[in-house]
């Protein structure tokens, strides 16, 4: 039987690199070593390498092809495990259109589109969809607080635009400190987002094609043990509650699985994408579209798979073979 030969992409270059890796080593346990062949590809800057059991070896970028010994191999697949740049902003899958290898995730138009989340979110409230009121500053903006705070109020968030995992991302109360909160998120980007802080329940959903079906996984709430649901908390378990399937209003439920399936189409989404939203009484506010989630052994989408009672091996077969459908 013929197997596929995957390449499964990890590190890069942003403050998530340590999480894309985990992220690529625990999808490598759940790849059927009867169906693939997987070969770990570590991208960091300019070094794409093969590096395993002592075999070190360079990816020839002329056509992504990988040389072991006198045995060239070509790749059927690019499985992209990380998280930030270049593999969640349309870097690589612009990389991968022109050699016309598949992705496992999104096109790198609507990969790029979704890194930016202003842009995102304002697609997302053209489509009639609850967002909250934000302002964008870039590095030659003079930064006018009043302007900001007249816009957003206050607490608000301050978070890089392009990013994940919630690096560089701060919560202000008071006015003092907007600045160097600003300051800091300019650190991770070039683009900063200001948005207004909504209080209510923290709720993620994540959504995939099977075939000609788009399935939403069960809902997981997020209650963070210190003010928001930071890099700390989202990788430490005793830092926050992830309460799978949780008590919400049936039509909430219904609503918020609407939403992101419809998300995901409109957006022309592609492999597993995750929605996160603030649910007010009644009102489910938008915050962001996650085209690489992290899927380590702690991350949310696992825990989604295995409250919808799917074995993790099977949630990859059904990923990688929607992605070979578009060669």
């Amino acid at each position: 039987m013929h197997k596929i030969n995957i390449a499964l992409l990890a590190g890069g270059d942003s403050g998530e690199y340590k999480i894309s890796i985990k992220s690529a080593e625990e999808i490598k346990k759940q790849l059927d070593p009867s169906l693939y062949n997987v070969f770990p590809i570590h991208i960091r800057k300019n070094s794409w390498s093969y590096n395993t059991t002592g075999v070190k070896a360079e990816i020839d970028k002329n056509d992504f092809s990988l040389t072991l010994g006198k045995k060239k191999i070509r790749f059927d697949l690019a499985l992209i495990a990380i998280h930030g740049t270049p593999g969640e902003d349309g870097k690589l899958q612009s990389y991968f259109e022109m050699q016309q290898i598949p992705v496992s995730t999104c096109n790198s138009f609507t990969s790029s589109l979704t890194f930016n989340k202003y842009f995102s979110i304002n697609v997302a409230r053209s489509l009639g969809v609850s967002c909250a009121p934000g302002i964008i500053l870039h590095p030659h903006n003079k930064i006018d607080v009043k302007r900001i705070i007249d816009e957003t109020g206050l607490p608000c968030f301050v978070k890089p635009n392009k990013g994940g995992s919630s690096v560089g991302m701060s919560k202000v109360n008071d006015i003092k400190d907007l600045e160097a909160a600003i300051q800091r998120a300019f650190e991770e980007d070039d683009e900063v987002l200001v948005e207004k802080f909504i209080k209510g329940r923290e709720l993620t959903c994540a959504v995939y094609r099977d075939g000609d079906s788009l399935r939403a996984l069960p809902l997981i709430e997020i209650v963070s043990k210190k003010e928001f649901f930071d890099f700390e908390a989202k990788y430490d378990p005793a830092l926050a509650d992830e309460i799978v399937s949780p008590s919400i209003k049936y039509l909430t439920e219904v609503r918020i699985k609407e939403l992101s399936t419809m998300l995901y189409e409109k957006l022309n989404c592609s492999g597993i994408v995750r929605c996160d939203y603030i649910v007010e009484d009644d009102n489910i506010w938008f915050l962001e579209v996650n085209t690489i989630p992290g899927m380590t052994a702690e991350s949310l989408v696992p825990k989604m798979i295995h409250e919808a009672g799917m074995a993790m091996s099977d949630f990859y077969n059904i990923i990688i073979n929607e992605a070979l459908k578009e060669r």
